[in-house]
């Protein structure tokens, strides 16, 4: 497992709820609610059923909930709204987020994030 990318200094307490803990739950869970992001990661780690790398972003509510997914379109749409957003979150402004589904051009469902608060 690599980390590729943090919100912030993780402590080794964070970094283990964010990619390792059991408790993390699936990001199409989520799909439907708005979470405040207090944390978040982006890391590689290796997939245990077909042995392929993969991608996964993580996040952390203040909570302490951790949802994550190797979904594209979310990693995509996360990273760019952070990038946009960086100033602000670096001037400490919360990051809300709403988790969304859609539907492809050839039918498969994904998910995806828009910012929430406005």
């Amino acid at each position: 497992m690599k980390i590729l990318k943090t919100s912030a200094d993780l402590t080794n307490k964070e970094s283990y709820a964010l990619t390792m803990s059991p408790a993390v739950q699936k990001m199409k869970n989520a799909v439907g609610q708005q979470l405040t992001v207090a944390k978040w990661c982006i890391y590689q780690d290796v997939n245990a059923k077909d042995g392929k790398e993969q991608t996964i972003v993580a996040i952390m509510t203040p909570e302490h909930e951790v949802f994550a997914t190797n979904s594209a379109t979310f990693l995509r749409d996360f990273e760019q709204m952070c990038d946009i957003l960086a100033d602000d979150l670096a001037a400490g402004e919360a990051l809300e987020i709403k988790v969304l589904t859609g539907t492809s051009k050839s039918g498969r469902e994904f998910i995806t994030c828009a910012l929430a608060a406005f």
